[in-house]
């Protein structure tokens, strides 16, 4: 079964859409609704610790649910909420958690969060039985502790940002530049002045915490052990903004090209030359691909791609590919192009496979 979430907007509530195999659509509501608020701009899943874990990244949310695995069909039962904005979801951010991104687990008592409103990765500790989460005070990143001994970061915070002072953001930050891993950002003043480009996926492999760093256009490299910053990807042609961890290899989306590198075994190997992979794109089916996902056997990739940006919201496809990979070492190809899912409504961005359906 495919799970896919949607940019959202005003009819985006509760939309994790599920198809079967075939691309017939099983349910528009996968999800069952938090005890407290409502979903609202739903982005990563993640499945660990027995659970499917949520970004639910609306402003107003901002917190990352668990939900239990149903024997065979959603919806899935909501079971907690791991991490959140300020308990009272009013006013300006006060701890690194906000509108949130990427989930990358590295353990079954940690996690990674990228959140784009304060433009960094937080590092959530996550209790015995995956229910819940904490945020240590402070900085918790010892590589920043040490380069900034008398610094100011927002609780969580273990990546940080090029630009301290956020719009809706209650603290002034210390500014990190990208030699020492800050991440970039950009912010629109057209209307009201807020975050547009800054910080997407995160991945962990090896003892490496990948991030997708929008702005600067490349994947940043950064230690899991304490924070160092280990350094960028070459550049892409567009930003990156998607991750996938399969055979070895890490899959980014940027724009509409799919990149591939073979992992670094260790940090100390940190280098990551991305590649773009050979593909027939579908007929005019969007301006770029969202999310990756995998079949069981890793036979099939399922891309989806968005039409138009923003608010706009006006659809997109989901495709499915055969994958051919000779060895871990080469550079996969994609072919057999087959349209899953088209006209679609809304924007399709994070894709699940989850073997627990047809």
């Amino acid at each position: 079964m495919l799970l896919v979430t949607f940019h959202g907007g005003p009819s985006g509530i509760n939309n994790v859409h599920a198809y079967d195999k075939h691309g017939t659509l099983v349910t528009k509501a996968a999800l069952e609704d938090p005890k407290h608020g409502k979903l609202s701009e739903l982005r990563a899943m993640v499945l660990a610790n027995g659970l499917l874990y949520v970004a639910n990244g609306a402003k107003s949310e901002s917190t990352v649910l668990a939900y239990t695995l149903p024997k065979s069909s959603p919806p899935f039962k909501y079971a907690g909420t791991l991490i959140e904005r300020t308990p009272s979801k009013k006013g300006p951010f006060e701890t690194s958690i906000a509108h949130p991104f990427g989930i990358a687990f590295e353990s079954a008592k940690s996690c990674y969060v990228s959140n784009q409103d304060t433009n960094v990765v937080s590092l959530v500790s996550v209790s015995a039985d995956g229910l819940s989460g904490s945020l240590g005070k402070g900085c918790q990143s010892p590589y920043l502790n040490k380069l900034f001994a008398n610094g100011t970061f927002l609780d969580g915070t273990f990546v940080a940002s090029q630009v301290g002072t956020l719009p809706d953001v209650s603290i002034e930050a210390t500014a990190v530049d990208h030699k020492h891993g800050g991440l970039g950002v950009s912010i629109d003043g057209s209307g009201k002045v807020k975050v547009q480009n800054s910080v997407r996926d995160v991945a962990i492999a090896n003892g490496i915490l990948f991030v997708c760093n929008e702005p600067e256009k490349v994947v940043d490299l950064y230690t899991v052990s304490d924070g160092s910053y280990l350094g960028p990807s070459n550049k892409l042609n567009a930003s990156p903004t998607h991750f996938a961890i399969d055979h070895g290899g890490l899959y980014v989306s940027a724009g509409p090209s799919l990149y591939w590198a073979q992992l670094p075994q260790n940090p100390s190997l940190a280098s990551l030359p991305l590649q773009p992979i050979s593909m027939v794109v579908p007929p005019s089916p969007g301006e770029k691909i969202g999310g990756i996902a995998f079949n069981g056997d890793g036979s099939k990739v399922y891309l989806p791609f968005q039409q138009g940006t923003g608010g706009d919201n006006p659809g997109g496809s989901i495709f499915s590919y055969s994958l051919s990979q000779p060895s871990p070492s080469q550079l996969p190809t994609l072919s057999n192009a087959v349209a899953l899912v088209s006209s679609l409504k809304d924007t399709p961005e994070f894709v699940l496979h989850w073997s627990g359906g047809s």
